[in-house]
């Protein structure tokens, strides 16, 4: 008997989508530009080739699949019910709360995944919807457990990706490496280009990223429009982050192009605008970015954009909302991201607030000590003035390969504070090729 297929293809992209790490390189590298104009983006950028991004077939709306799992609904509690219609069912709902945020969804897809599992342990791919929804949760040691023992009888690309999804979650990026070598092997196909092309920015293999991405937008098949919107919102992401600004808004509007709803493709376009100072369009764009998806990531990054146009009174109330969010989020379901809490706390800045980000931060590291966790601890330590243990994080941020803007404006505020000039100077030099505006944006919420 063979393992499940799925009436419809439902691809990793989704869910590898809401775990990759911000940080990461640039297609094309673009040197520092000391006197580059307020807000202007680099001129020495060579702009990506269109063909590169364009989206070769005709984009269609992206269906609901709604009507199918109101079919398995169906089935799946008739007597005696099929275990593969309950895994699929599982997998159906997972895919509908990554686009919608809805706890009961996530509930839905557990309990069928689990059902489906109490009728048939083997060979079934339920374990793999578990293993999703354990790293949809942050609990990423447990989705490697579930993955590995998923290999233990069945070598299915699908374990991989998750591996490599939840290592790289974790910082632990050899092993991310490995794992993902493995789905690309196995499956080489636009998932799992993007998910390598996730690990190697990571680790600052800025050239190899790249072709990675264009090698995902070159394979991808026609029929799944979220999907291939998804893999160009991430490229976008990549390039914003390399300062190349002009070539992420091309790749993101071509996103929205394939799906207009692409709640990833709007933020990174309303973070094009943050850069170059267009504060108003900034908000807008992370506003409709949450309305479409209820990923609180929009708001923290709206209220930033709030308080850059000078509107603190919005700022602080959308601040407000996200902490609510997520601390409910976090009593009621075990969804909320503790570290989503710790950055709105922290952009907040109070004493108190700084107390409870320190030790969440802290918290953070310990079960997943990537770039990203001892990012947001470096920058509670430095605003408490512990900068020499703020340094020590943020250099084991830099040292897994991590090039963020934000991260090397950082270093350089904290090592002219240590009275090292010569070294703030070339994190400085850093901070300013990869952002090389003068909006304001990277100094948010730094000392």
């Amino acid at each position: 008997m063979q393992p499940i297929v799925a009436r419809r293809r439902v691809t990793a992209a989704a869910w590898i989508a809401t775990l990759a790490l911000a940080a990461g390189g640039g297609a094309v590298l673009v040197a520092a530009r000391r006197s580059a104009p307020a807000c202007a983006a680099p001129a020495t950028a060579p702009a990506l080739p269109q063909r590169a991004y364009t989206y070769r077939f005709e984009p269609i709306a992206a269906e609901s699949n709604d009507d199918t799992i109101a079919a398995l609904e169906a089935r799946a509690h008739a007597s005696p019910a099929s275990p593969y219609d309950t895994a699929e069912l599982a997998e159906l709902y997972l895919a509908r709360a990554l686009r919608t945020a809805d706890p009961a969804d996530y509930a839905r897809s557990e309990a069928n995944a689990k059902r489906s599992l109490a009728v048939l342990p083997y060979p079934n791919s339920a374990p793999l919807v578990l293993a999703k929804l354990a790293n949809a949760r942050h609990e990423f040691r447990e989705a490697i457990r579930l993955a590995r023992d998923y290999l233990t009888r069945s070598n299915a690309p699908g374990a991989w990706g998750i591996l490599a999804t939840a290592h790289l979650a974790l910082g632990e990026l050899a092993e991310a490496s490995a794992a993902v070598d493995r789905l690309a092997a196995a499956r080489p196909d636009a998932s799992a280009y993007l998910t390598r092309a996730l690990v190697l920015q990571a680790q600052g293999r800025d050239a190899e990223a790249a072709f990675d991405f264009e090698r995902a937008v070159a394979v991808e098949e026609p029929g799944d429009v979220e999907a291939s919107a998804r893999t160009r919102a991430m490229w976008a992401r990549f390039l914003l982050r390399r300062g190349q600004w002009a070539a992420a808004d091309a790749v993101a509007a071509e996103a929205l192009r394939v799906d207009p709803t692409s709640s990833l493709a709007l933020a990174q376009r309303a973070e094009v605008a943050l850069r170059t100072g267009r504060y108003a369009e900034a908000k807008q764009r992370f506003e409709r970015a949450f309305a479409e998806s209820r990923q609180v990531r929009y708001l923290i990054d709206q209220a930033r954009a709030q308080e850059l146009a000078g509107d603190l009174e919005a700022a602080t109330s959308t601040r407000a909302q996200v902490e609510r969010l997520v601390r409910a989020d976090l009593r009621d379901s075990g969804l909320g991201h503790r570290l989503d809490l710790v950055e709105i706390l922290l952009d907040r800045g109070s004493a108190g607030d700084l107390t409870e980000a320190i030790a969440l931060a802290r918290e953070e590291v310990a079960a997943r000590p990537s770039a990203d966790t001892r990012f947001q601890l470096a920058r509670g330590l430095a605003r408490a003035g512990a900068r020499a243990e703020a340094m020590t994080e943020l250099r084991a941020a830099l040292a897994t390969g991590a090039r963020d803007a934000r991260m090397y404006e950082l270093a350089a505020r904290l090592e002219r504070m240590l009275g090292n000039g010569p070294r703030a100077g070339l994190y400085a030099h850093e901070a300013a090729a990869l952002d090389p505006g003068n909006a304001g944006w990277r100094r948010l919420g730094l000392p």
